[in-house]
């Protein structure tokens, strides 16, 4: 005989009766068993004692106190599972601020308002978090977008944001809105390629650690954009939560970001004014150093590279893979590996960046000759 499948368990947690009823009547939609949970305790409790697969918390989970962030204990109790529990974190008293920790430091999968809540969106995320595929439905009446959001058909200048984060995609369409751009958004370098080519934008905004669609592992395709960017004169912000100083630099040097904003240190405020001032043509001062400034030992060491290797350190420049530069130089990825473990060797340096930053600041790749998505004939 066999076993019945155990169905996946959700946990709600919620105060509010009545919201905890719409939300478990959504998750039993796409087949799961839900306990919902009125306050911080309880969800501890049943996290001790129960498996579950997906999580929806209410941030402020005391009705006299709207201060109240008791659901970022339950964000991080979900986080600290082994494995973790994706959570899509729920408020009714939604400030940028509050997105950004539980999205950064409380580590939810995604961030919803309950002001702007659409049954149908909320079905869609907690469907990509189980990795479902929703059926198509009819669609259902839903009331307007509050006064000031964002439209597609709205006319006027329009914001590219290149993000894979959902939770991320929504904060920067709801500031963007409000300085009256449209926003479109793309969650890969391929789809970003696309919107560029249909129409025209005022402002690009790209994560450099995307989920690639090019090369998921390698993850270089925010910096491809940058590059991308600044052959089309398009004013730029990049925005990452793990860049290394190296990188920062060569997004500044070589490839023309007019800002630079760390997610960790995300600021509403911050960000709208680089905003402007991308808008507005007057780029952040970024620290300058002149092609000259590099040490003796580093020039050498630069003067110290085959022909070959500086061929491939061209290609690294423009953010190619070793297998894309194995192509255009018909050798095997395996030889290219090794011509960049001695480029990183020769120059003193861990990681393909600070190489690139470095052949720069030499005057090395002051002008890299070539289309870097050219393909070999």
């Amino acid at each position: 005989m066999i076993p019945e499948r155990t169905p996946m368990r959700a946990l709600i947690v919620e105060d509010d009766p009545a919201w905890r009823q719409l939300l478990a009547e959504e998750l039993e939609e796409l087949g799961l068993q839900v306990d919902a949970a009125p306050d911080v305790p309880t969800a501890l409790a049943w996290l001790q004692e129960r498996p579950y697969t997906l999580a929806v918390v209410d941030i402020s989970l005391d009705p006299g106190d709207h201060r109240d962030r008791g659901g970022f204990r339950v964000l991080d109790a979900l986080a600290e599972r082994s494995p973790p529990v994706p959570a899509i974190a729920l408020t009714g008293y939604a400030t940028v601020e509050m997105a950004v920790e539980a999205l950064t430091r409380h580590r939810a999968a995604d961030f919803l308002r309950k002001e702007t809540f659409r049954r149908r969106a909320f079905r869609e995320v907690a469907a990509r978090l189980l990795h479902r595929e929703l059926l198509p439905s009819a669609p259902s009446p839903s009331p307007s977008a509050p006064a000031g959001a964002p439209s597609a058909s709205r006319p006027g200048p329009r914001a590219l944001v290149v993000e894979d984060d959902p939770g991320w995609q929504d904060l920067y369409r709801e500031l963007l809105g409000e300085i009256g751009l449209a926003v479109e958004t793309a969650s890969s370098y391929g789809e970003a390629l696309a919107w560029l080519e249909q129409g025209s934008f005022a402002l690009l905004i790209v994560d450099l650690q995307l989920a690639s669609s090019m090369d998921p592992f390698g993850n270089r395709d925010g910096l491809r954009l940058l590059r991308v960017a600044r052959r089309r004169g398009l004013p730029t912000i990049a925005v990452s939560a793990t860049a290394s100083a190296d990188e920062v630099e060569l997004a500044y040097q070589s490839l023309g970001v007019m800002a630079f904003l760390d997610k960790a240190a995300f600021n509403r405020q911050n960000f709208l004014q680089f905003v402007r001032q991308a808008l507005a043509g007057r780029p952040r001062p970024a620290p300058a150093r002149p092609a000259g400034a590099l040490s003796p030992e580093d020039q050498a060491a630069l003067a110290s590279l085959t022909p070959r290797e500086r061929e491939v350190l061209r290609w690294m420049a423009h953010g190619l893979t070793n297998k894309e530069i194995a192509e255009r130089l018909v050798v095997s990825p395996n030889t290219v590996k090794k011509q960049v473990d001695s480029i990183l060797s020769k120059l003193g340096v861990h990681t393909r960046a600070a190489a690139v930053r470095k052949a720069i600041l030499g005057g090395l790749l002051e002008d890299p000759a070539g289309d870097p998505h050219a393909r070999p004939r």
